[in-house]
Order: C-alpha cells, then structure tokens, then sequence
C-alpha cells in the first residue's frame, strides 16, 4: 500500500538526514544565534513551497524567523485592458528578452535587501530543491556581495545532475552551509500503476526537518549565551493575541 511505503520513505529520509546532516546543524544553528544575539536578521528564502510558511508566525516558534519574499513584477501583466498589445513587444527576441530580464532580476534583488536593510552579520537560510534558477542565485549572489552569510538546503542529487539556467554558479557556489534535503533526482518519490508521472516531493519534509533543528538548536545556544528569545503563542488559546502583540513588540524592540 503506497501509504505504508510513504511512511517508511519518510523514516528513512529523517534517518538519512539526522545520521548526515547532524553536525551541520550544530553550525548552522551557532550561526544563527551569533547573529540574533547582536540583533542581526535570521531571514529565510523559500522556493521548495514548504519551510517559508511552516518556520513562520507559528505557536511555539521564535519571532526571530523572518521571511524574504521575491515577488518579480510581470510586464506581461499590463494586457490585455491596459498598456500596448503583446505582439508590440515581440521586437525584442528571446535573447534579448531573457538578457534584459537577467540584468532587472539582478537590480531588483539589490534593491530589495537593501529596503529591507539586510547587510553583514545577517544570515539568510535558502531553500530549493534544484539548487539553482537564475531568481535564486540572484538572490545568493547578492546575499554574498552584501556580506550575509548564507545557508543552503537543496537536493545534491538534483543539483548535480542538472545546469544552472541562469548561468555558471549554482546556490552551491555560494554557500556557507550547503545542506542536503536527500530528496531524490526530480523530487518525486512514488511510481504508482497506471499513473504517468511519479508521485509526492520528498523536498517539503526534507527541509523542515533540516530547518526545525536550526531554529531549536539557535533557541538553545541564545539562552546559553543568556539571550533569551521572543517565543509566539497560538492566536487560539485564551490570551493568545495579547501575548503576541506584546511579543511582536518585544522583538521590534530588541532584536530577538
């Protein structure tokens, strides 16, 4: 039954991980806390659709985990009820086009850590899968440039089996920590009969079970350098949204 191998996959995975990634952890998580405690940024970039709203605002969790979004303005949305016609912009081969859109990527990513004030001593936590596409290495790249250091989590196997689109360097390059989520080649684990394509991603589980550790081991080490974090409640609970004003204001205040 495809459950039971769902959960035998999931121990094997978790196992893999603790057994290899275990001492990297340690690191990543003395990193974090380093920069917490001097009231620099722990922030997280999320392209594997899971870690970026699992790690978030959530009960139990430090309000020290702040989330980068890239949203890429679209050009491609000024039509049809506005702005010129699409063939109008067909003068610009793919080229071109890609060319351009590399070079406004790369501003843009400037510009967004610089509104955000993300600069030396902060560190950013990078997940995807592939360990590469041009958004993120942008991203690395100007996260390197900028002084921050960088933790990655991506799928070795993917990551060495595939180019980069968007140039030589892959998030590899550019890593402090690079972490493996041991998911497999193309993510999907399950070939199920009579279905064409492979079934579930085993990226999602790999990176929170990963991350989680950073941030608990991160909590730990912060007390132990007599720091102690802003922790959320549930908005659930009697109480709860009170205490999380007051958290939220706490950490604006102090930093962690």
């Amino acid at each position: 039954m495809i459950e039971s191998g769902f959960f035998d996959h999931c121990e094997k995975l978790m196992q893999e991980i603790r057994d290899q990634e275990i001492d990297k952890i340690h690191q990543a998580a003395e990193m974090v806390a380093e920069a917490v405690a001097a009231s620099k940024t722990f922030i997280i970039h999320d392209r594997g659709h899971l870690i970026g709203g699992e790690l978030l605002g959530r009960a139990g969790g430090p309000a020290f985990v702040r989330r980068l979004d890239m949203a890429l303005p679209d050009p491609g949305l000024i039509h049809p009820d506005t702005g010129v016609r699409p063939k109008c912009r067909d003068g610009l081969t793919g080229e071109a086009r890609l060319a351009r859109m590399r070079r406004f990527e790369m501003e843009y990513t400037d510009y967004l850590f610089d509104m955000n004030g993300l600069g030396a001593g902060d560190v950013l936590l990078l997940n995807s899968n592939s360990g590469f596409g041009f958004s993120a290495t942008a991203i690395a790249h100007t996260a390197k440039a900028k002084g921050l250091k960088l933790i990655v989590i991506s799928s070795k196997a993917t990551a060495e089996a595939i180019t980069p689109e968007g140039g030589d360097k892959k998030l590899a390059d550019y890593a402090d920590l690079l972490f493996d989520n041991h998911a497999p080649y193309g993510d999907a684990v399950f070939e199920v009969a009579g279905l064409g394509e492979k079934l579930w991603p085993a990226s999602g589980l790999g990176a929170a079970y990963i991350a989680w550790p950073i941030v608990l081991c991160a909590v730990e080490k912060l007390l132990e350098r007599g720091v102690e974090p802003t922790i959320l409640r549930s908005l659930n609970i009697p109480g709860g949204v009170e205490q999380n004003v007051r958290a939220r204001e706490r950490y604006e205040g102090l930093g962690y």
